[in-house]
């Protein structure tokens, strides 16, 4: 169960459904979709021909897969990318969850993926493995028990991958110290200490970051807006780790500013949580991707941040 990221050829992946970047006429014109049609023979074209122009963009459809280990291919359409502006993520993310989608109701247990799009229909290879790790991981935390694997065998695609998924975990492996205790300070020590109370600090950070309305704010915390009124009224003395972190990322909070904003929140960033180095890094990187983030913790086992309460 959950996402693999292999680096092999996906025709023998030992997967009961393989997913292929294909066109509405379920013709194999090049890449893994041509490879799939040499490998698929007579009966593997004349299943294709059957369900020609059933397919599209973003959508998925099926037939068997004949001559290769895998039990089913799901065929899925992406276009050509051509600015961005015309929807292709969106369009890419359909294509992830209609396979993924559609694999459950074959019963399968598991499914292998090729980067969609970032062949021959030139999707930027960063986006679309982002697109695709964050996709996959939200529908199996969210919907299913499926066993994934994303195959990459393109050279270049593999070094962005190793790079853009090890970087992260050499950093937490890095930083790690079990034994370190967490900071969380009481709410005795909080009273007593007498500091920016939570509801200042976020209207001290908003000011900053010229942010006028607290809907900017929670919307892009994906908090709600009775939780932040709870926050700022004073009622709530000290949020949720997953609030204080949301709020910072949609702050925009550099890793410094970040500090004294969950100080404030009674909250200091400790080696000895893998979840706080994980925070340090994106704020480190200035990365405040909300999604990107949730796969990364659930990944590691923590629950994630959209739809968190004060």
């Amino acid at each position: 169960m959950g996402l693999t990221v292999l680096y092999n050829d996906i025709t023998s992946a030992e997967a009961e459904a393989v997913v292929n970047s294909s066109n509405p006429q379920l013709k194999g014109y090049a890449g893994v979709d041509r490879l799939l049609h040499s490998l698929g023979g007579a009966e593997f074209e004349a299943e294709c021909r059957e369900k020609a122009g059933s397919l599209k963009p973003g959508e998925a459809v099926f037939t068997r897969a004949y001559n290769i280990p895998a039990k089913y291919v799901i065929h899925t359409c992406v276009p050509p990318y051509k600015d961005g502006n015309l929807g292709e993520a969106a369009i890419l993310r359909g294509c992830y969850r209609a396979s993924l989608e559609l694999s459950d109701r074959l019963d399968c247990r598991s499914v292998a993926f090729p980067l969609i799009g970032a062949g021959s229909m030139g999707f930027p290879i960063p986006g679309a493995l982002e697109i695709a790790v964050v996709t996959i991981s939200e529908y199996l935390e969210l919907y299913s028990d499926l066993s994934v694997y994303l195959v990459i065998h393109d050279e270049s695609a593999e070094l962005i991958a190793r790079s853009m998924l090890g970087d992260l975990d050499a950093f937490v492996q890095s930083r790690f110290s079990p034994g370190t205790a967490k900071d969380r300070k009481s709410l005795d020590e909080l009273i007593e200490e007498k500091g920016e109370s939570f509801a200042d600090a976020i209207y001290r950070c908003m000011n900053e970051k010229g942010i006028d309305k607290p809907s900017q704010l929670y919307k892009a915390a994906h908090i709600s807006r009775q939780a932040f009124s709870k926050l700022v009224s004073g009622s709530v003395a000290r949020p949720s780790m997953e609030t204080a972190v949301g709020l910072a990322f949609a702050l925009k909070l550099s890793y410094d500013e970040a500090v004294p904003f969950f100080r404030a929140a009674g909250i200091a960033l400790s080696d000895g949580s893998r979840y706080d180095i994980i925070v340090t890094y994106f704020l480190k990187n200035r990365n405040y991707d909300i999604w990107e983030f949730n796969e990364q913790i659930l990944k590691y086992g923590y629950k994630k941040l959209i739809g968190a309460e004060a």
